[in-house]
């Protein structure tokens, strides 16, 4: 009877004990070189996962439609202008397609897939408090009179990408608009914290120190989405902080603590801009997006069933736009698929990911009793849909931190019907 036991718990969690790994995994995944070690933790998972459940992972795989729309990329990159650079970009595709697969099941499958579900959410959130400040702390630099010497503080020479000449943060990322779509991410997973305060959760108390952390990081996300400069990310925080708002029971500091958000991100882009950039009419009258959004229109009317290739937006782009030598994308998410994988692709996948949500919502909904659960969920909608909202005006999915965590947000709310039904009976 107790081999059986044995046996049945090793099924269940497995070897490696993936729940005590999978946090590790996720707290590496958020800082540079060290993220190979987590994509790499995320690898062996989806290859145990695989071999362990291969036919849930094909049907999963199959119901949601992701083998259609990989087959149709795999032969959009076959006709494209230049098939090497589209072969080359589905990896930004195809292996996360099969990490989303594998996470929904395993959080399907696993002992006790709420409490893993709140330590990824945790550890997260508190390994972005050095991004933050790191972010915070190199704009302030960069006011000063000699922003030249950012690079040569100890470990920044090896670890920082940035550009001294740019007064926006790029913290320990490449570009700061792809700081600010990570942080996007971060700030729906906090404010989902944040709204567990003062609930009974079946998942242990943090510390003090932890606790305080989580709060003050909403505050730290927004100055530093500020430091980055990026607009677009504004605009997509103050929508979660208000959809976050609307939708939670709140207490009186919770509240407070939104609204003293809302008030920072308004006042100081007012005030003093973002990041030296101004907000004006005209930047969305004349926003040289405007132009790249046709440009990507002619190119989808041109190739409208296949599309150019993936990635071929930036290898076509001869200048049309004056003043702009190279233009990587088309800077929204739906016009560049459309454009680089045609029609069939764009509409696809947009109906795939549309019924997850729509699902996950209906999840979301059904766990309205159980309050915690409830927050918990709601925050990785509210990432998710964060991240939606920045790709109106941006594509990131270029960074692996900010693909990675986007589809293992998506996992969680694919998962969500099942794991509320296990709940709600």
């Amino acid at each position: 009877m107790a081999h059986t036991d044995a046996q049945s718990h090793w099924l269940m969690q497995g070897i490696p004990r993936w729940h005590q790994v999978l946090p590790i995994c996720l707290g590496l995944l958020s800082y540079p070189y060290s993220m190979f070690v987590g994509l790499l933790g995320l690898l062996s998972l989806s290859i145990w996962q695989t071999l362990r459940s291969p036919k849930a992972i094909f049907f999963t795989l199959f119901n949601s439609g992701l083998i259609a729309i990989a087959v149709l990329m795999v032969i959009s990159s076959s006709q494209a202008v230049y098939p090497g650079e589209a072969y080359l970009q589905l990896a930004h595709f195809l292996p996360f397609f099969w990490l989303w697969a594998c996470l929904t099941v395993y959080l399907q499958q696993t002992l006790h897939p709420w409490a893993q579900i709140y330590r990824w959410t945790v550890v997260l959130v508190l390994a972005a408090v050095p991004i933050n400040l790191v972010g915070i702390v190199e704009y302030l630099l960069k006011l000063a009179p000699n922003p030249a010497l950012l690079p040569y503080f100890p470990l920044i020479d090896w670890l920082y990408l940035g550009d001294t000449d740019i007064l926006r943060a790029y913290s320990l990322f490449d570009y700061p608009n792809t700081l600010a779509s990570y942080l996007t991410l971060i700030l729906g997973l906090n404010l989902g914290l944040v709204f567990l305060e003062g609930q009974e959760t079946p998942w242990g108390r943090q510390s003090t120190l932890s606790l305080w952390l989580i709060r003050a990081n909403v505050l730290l996300t927004l100055g530093c989405l500020f430091a980055s400069g990026s607009r677009n990310g504004l605009l997509a925080a103050i929508a979660l902080i208000v959809v976050s708002l609307l939708r939670m029971r709140t207490n009186r500091w919770v509240r407070l603590l939104g609204l003293a958000g809302l008030a920072l991100i308004v006042v100081t882009t007012l005030s003093f801009g973002v990041a030296g950039r101004s907000v004006s009419w005209s930047w969305v009258t004349d926003d040289p997006r405007i132009q790249v959004w046709r440009l990507a229109w002619q190119m989808f009317l041109d190739e409208p069933i296949l599309g150019q290739g993936l990635g071929n937006y930036k290898l076509l782009y001869n200048g049309e736009i004056p003043l702009y030598t190279y233009i990587a994308h088309a800077h929204n998410f739906w016009l560049t698929l459309a454009a680089e994988a045609g029609l069939i692709v764009t509409v696809l996948f947009t109906l795939a990911i549309g019924l997850i949500c729509y699902r996950g919502c209906r999840a979301l909904m059904s766990l309205k009793p159980a309050v915690s659960h409830h927050a918990l969920l709601m925050g990785y909608c509210l990432a998710f849909l964060g991240i939606a909202l920045f790709s109106l005006l941006d594509i990131t999915y270029f960074e692996a931190r900010v693909n990675a965590v986007t589809w293992l947000s998506l996992s969680v709310i694919a998962a969500s019907p099942v794991l509320s039904q296990k709940i709600n009976h």
